[in-house]
């Protein structure tokens, strides 16, 4: 769930306790976040090794734990088989497949078409 490097890393910095979530953020909706200092009220918790626990909502225990979360280029990206959508960088994504608006694109091919002289 968690990648060896950031286990590591945490456990050099003296921290044996994290509290992972989702969070409403970024260009798909959701992002994840990990937390070295939070209030441990109705969480739930797991151990990822005997030295580092990780706490969690219950509600998104299950889905958290069957992911796999890295630290990469200054932010915490999270991969699951349950995302279907993603945004650019990396960083938010959505369980649900966004669809396109076929208007609105329908709408913004006419107006770049017009400034290229492609429609009269």
């Amino acid at each position: 769930m968690l990648d060896k490097n950031s286990i590591q890393t945490f456990l050099e910095k003296d921290i044996h306790s994290i509290f992972i979530s989702l969070i409403q953020g970024g260009c798909s909706g959701t992002k994840v976040s990990v937390q070295t200092e939070f209030d441990r009220t109705g969480l739930v918790s797991s151990p990822i090794t005997p030295e580092l626990t990780v706490f969690y909502r219950s509600e998104e225990q299950k889905l958290l734990e069957q992911g796999h979360i890295t630290f990469a280029k200054g932010k915490w990206i999270f991969s699951s088989e349950k995302i279907q959508d993603r945004c650019g960088c990396g960083e938010s994504f959505s369980f649900e497949k966004k669809l396109i608006d076929t208007d609105k694109l329908t709408k913004l091919q006419s107006i770049f078409g017009k400034k290229k002289g492609l429609h009269e």
